[in-house]
């Protein structure tokens, strides 16, 4: 095969060994991938939005926040980049119920797994609960969770 190359190319490759043919052939079909390659899109502007939008922290109230507390609000911050997601139940102290907040915001989540099509997810920090005092001077808990979510 070598010999019908080296005919049609009118090349004499006597000095030259296997290796040495193998390494140069590997360079250049390396060199023509990079000058043939399309690059994401030939709008610069088009790509780099494209790019921002991914490292964007999306911050959601879902519709149905499934709280039986009238005062209890939840609220879910998405990083899509990483899949993860914190989600905070926060309500006034006096009527906070911690397993309340925990089956709100289990069901919350579940219609957020739904909604964005993952088959599961996990806690990447143990839940935490902090008590805070708001600009009025109720006293406020809230709740949060770190989740890591998979498809």
């Amino acid at each position: 095969m070598w010999h019908i190359l080296c005919c049609l190319l009118n090349v004499d490759l006597k000095g030259f060994d296997m290796k040495k043919i193998l390494a140069i052939l590997a360079c250049l079909s390396i060199f023509g991938g990079m000058l043939l390659a399309e690059p994401i899109s030939d709008d610069p502007f088009e790509r780099e939005k494209f790019e921002q939008g991914k490292l964007k922290t999306l911050t959601i109230i879902p519709e149905n926040q499934h709280c039986t507390d009238k005062n209890a609000s939840v609220r879910i911050e998405y990083m899509p980049i990483y899949d993860e997601v914190r989600i905070y139940y926060e309500t006034l102290y006096v009527t906070y119920d911690e397993g309340e907040a925990m089956n709100t915001v289990l069901a919350c989540l579940q219609d957020f797994q739904k909604e964005y099509k993952y088959s599961y997810y996990k806690y990447l920090k143990p839940q935490s609960q902090k008590i805070v005092k708001d600009e009025r001077g109720q006293r406020k808990a809230i709740w949060s969770a770190h989740i890591k979510f998979d498809r």
